[in-house]
């Protein structure tokens, strides 16, 4: 059952290094008729998961998370115009580049990712802890 564990998650992260069925199986030496009953485990499993992280709130506090950052670049804004000085506005541009790049940070970090990001840690850890 381990093998099959361990098999799977090798499966899982070279889908996401966009190798074919055919390549994994090459690779874990394998037929490719089991990536394929793999994969099938693996679509069967990410509703479950999607599942617990909307009980979790994750995806909730995420789009908090980005609104307030609009809500932080609007207000910006709203300072830049209000403004006569030239150095505040210069330095109200620069805030607002950072506020535009952290916005686009977290849009790197979307729900999905982030806790797959987490799946693959914990699954680490765990497999730590039973070795």
């Amino acid at each position: 059952m381990q093998k099959i564990k361990e098999r799977r998650e090798k499966v899982s992260l070279y889908l996401r290094k966009n190798k074919t069925e055919i390549e994994i199986a090459e690779i874990l030496g394998v037929s490719r008729q089991t990536i394929v009953r793999d994969v099938a485990y693996l679509k069967r499993l990410s509703p479950t998961w999607i599942d617990g992280l909307a009980k979790d709130g994750f995806v909730f506090e995420f789009k908090l998370a980005l609104e307030k950052i609009k809500e932080n670049g609007s207000r910006l804004e709203s300072l830049y115009d209000e403004t006569k000085d030239g150095w505040q506005k210069i330095a109200i541009i620069k805030a607002i580049g950072q506020n535009e790049k952290l916005y686009i940070e977290l849009l790197g970090e979307t729900p999905t990712i982030r806790a797959l990001k987490q799946a693959i840690k914990t699954a680490k850890e765990s497999h730590v802890q039973e070795s």
